[in-house]
């Protein structure tokens, strides 16, 4: 007969634990948007970026097609920009705008990388909020 010691049942048996709560976290971690924000924030942004907040919406107004891969950080800077505005002080203020800025400039760099300045259809969209942003950073004197 076949008998297994009690450290090695405890063993097996933390082993077990482990492999299930790794895989459930996995699941939750598959299921959850790419981004998290509160629906009250993110429905303020344009239609092309609720996609990358609610996984839910499947329809190719919701994202942003045909930009290349890096135009995902433009949502996020987007986010950024928005949450700076309603900044209780002028440190986060200073804070959401620098992350807004290096978004955007991240998603301007991929856009031009690819070759997509000209096809996609959110550069107009992208090249005004960084005047935007340009025009936050002289205002609040950020260098």
């Amino acid at each position: 007969m076949f008998t297994v010691s009690l450290q090695k049942r405890c063993l097996a048996a933390a082993l077990l634990a482990s492999a299930a709560a790794a895989l459930t976290l996995s699941a939750a971690a598959a299921a959850a948007p790419y981004s998290q924000a509160p629906v009250t924030e993110y429905t303020l942004l344009p239609k092309f970026c609720w996609g990358q907040f609610n996984d839910e919406l499947v329809g190719e107004e919701y994202w942003i097609a045909g930009c290349g891969v890096g135009t995902n950080h433009y949502c996020e800077g987007l986010l950024d920009l928005q949450r700076s505005k309603k900044a209780k002080n002028l440190d986060q203020r200073k804070m959401m705008l620098g992350r807004a800025k290096t978004n955007t400039v991240y998603t301007i760099g991929w856009i031009q990388r690819e070759g997509f300045t000209a096809t996609c259809k959110i550069t107009p969209h992208v090249q005004q909020t960084m005047k935007e942003i340009e025009l936050q950073f002289q205002i609040y004197h950020i260098k």
